[in-house]
């Protein structure tokens, strides 16, 4: 003999229906930066939301390759927190190990700096590119870049030196 599923009623299904169409947004044709914020900060926070029940921590929620008329994508980074909250980094570590032998300080790490109206922060340093071994992202799309110590260098100075005025 056969057991039954659990099956519901034909009036609570088309319910569920009637509910899930009425709960259904409108897509935008295109997406705008506004939106594309507004997205990046609700996901964010949902994602910080279901990582917290599990004692984790988030981090991340930066846009890429942001295409206006299609999407974009957004990244997250999950994981157990250290004592300071933050997560643990790989590139961060390996930063502040190299940094005093490029010219740079441990506290370097996420500095941000302008050039030509653009502004970048800092996000590792790869000792096997000996001419660019600074990898810095543009804050606006995250898009990375590579730079020479020099130029970092003084890129950071002039922008302490703004920062100052």
């Amino acid at each position: 003999m056969k057991k039954k599923k659990n099956v519901r009623p034909l009036a609570a299904r088309q319910h569920l229906k009637a509910n899930a169409k009425a709960a259904k947004v409108n897509s935008p044709r295109n997406l705008t930066p506004a939106l594309c914020d507004r997205l990046r900060r609700d996901l964010l926070n949902a994602c910080r939301k279901v990582a917290e029940t599990h004692g984790l921590t988030v981090e991340g929620g930066e846009l890429n390759d942001i295409d206006l008329r299609h999407g974009f994508d957004i990244g997250f980074r999950v994981g157990i927190p250290m004592d300071d909250g933050s997560l643990y980094s790989a590139d961060r570590a390996l930063f502040e190990v190299l940094a005093e032998h490029f010219g740079l300080k441990p506290s370097d790490y996420g500095r941000t700096f302008r050039i030509h109206g653009e502004t970048f922060r800092i996000t590792a340093i790869n000792p096997n590119r000996p001419k660019y071994p600074i990898s810095a992202e543009r804050i606006a799309d995250g898009r990375g870049y590579k730079f020479t110590t020099e130029n970092v260098t003084l890129y950071l100075q002039n922008s302490k030196r703004q920062s100052v005025r």
